[in-house]
């Protein structure tokens, strides 16, 4: 178990550079399977896509609060993108590209991935938190809403950067933001929230209501890590093409038991609701499973 903890926590030996080559990795891979997959794009246009794919959040969100970008101020990121691009792009027989669509590799990049951005998500709230700390609102003991934005930021950037607003934001609230402020929240206030109700309550629901040993008598600031970072790799792989796809949702999958439950409780009331409307329903609150293919969407 100390072996979990270790590597979900961000410990584990060469942490740092495996998950932030992986994470340049994935960006490459990204490209090459959408805007190069003919290799049609010219080799410089391919490799910045590929580092903003992949570090959009890092280059771009730390000067939001007047800090250097990691890719300047860490030699281990732009290294990382260099040794993936040509990975992935120019190894004889296509042999990097080939390798990392194989499913062994797909797990590994997948975990050291999530691994990196919740470490990531993880760094902004706790520096947020620091820069606002000695000046809360009047209303709450801690700064409340800084430092879950800013951790939140950071997992959007590359969506709004690559895609634009209208592209990241037209089909509703993505997982990035929905993963963001919720294990951005959690982190927040169960870690820096000592006095107010919201941090209290939270403490007090694991340690009083949760069956003892749940945190493996980890201190708060450490069990919150392995926390969302256990829910956000969970999630990473059931997101994965082999399983529900990139569009499943674990709040969405909730919402739609409850509201199923509720339009059961409804009885006949549930009978006046045209085909069109009960697809349009089915269509947003399980946008990964296919109902007339019977089957997932990959």
């Amino acid at each position: 178990m100390d072996v979990i903890i270790a590597y979900l926590t961000g410990k584990s030996y060469l942490s740092v550079e495996l998950r932030t080559f992986f994470q340049a990795f994935l960006g490459a891979m990204a490209v090459r399977n959408g805007p190069n997959k003919e290799k049609n794009l010219n080799w410089f246009h391919a490799f910045v896509l590929s580092v903003l794919a992949a570090f959009a959040g890092g280059t771009f969100a730390p000067l939001w609060l007047g800090k250097p970008s990691s890719l300047l101020s860490n030699d281990l990121t732009l290294a990382s993108c260099i040794v993936a691009f040509v990975l992935v792009n120019c190894t004889p027989m296509d042999v990097g590209h080939r390798l990392g669509m194989t499913f062994p590799v797909v797990i590994v990049a997948t975990a050291y991935s999530q691994l990196f951005k919740i470490m990531g998500l993880i760094g902004f709230a706790n520096a947020a938190y620091n820069a606002f700390k000695d000046n809360p609102s009047d209303y709450y003991p801690i700064p409340v809403f800084g430092p879950i934005v800013y951790a939140t930021l950071l997992g959007n950037m590359g969506g709004f950067f690559l895609k634009g607003v209208k592209g990241h934001l037209e089909k509703g609230m993505p997982w990035t933001f929905q993963s963001g402020l919720a294990c951005a929240s959690f982190y927040h206030f169960y870690t820096h929230d000592k006095t107010g109700v919201i941090g209290v309550t939270l403490r007090s629901f694991v340690d009083g209501v949760l069956p003892s040993g749940v945190k493996m008598g980890l201190d708060d600031a450490t069990f919150a890590v392995f926390a969302v970072s256990a829910f956000q790799h969970c999630v990473a792989f059931l997101q994965l093409p082999n399983f529900f796809g990139p569009n499943f949702s674990p709040f969405l999958a909730m919402y739609g038991i409850t509201a199923r439950s509720t339009r059961k409780d409804v009885g006949q009331e549930t009978e006046k609701i045209s085909p069109k409307e009960k697809q349009k329903i089915h269509d947003e609150v399980c946008p990964w499973y296919d109902k007339n293919e019977e089957g997932y969407k990959g």
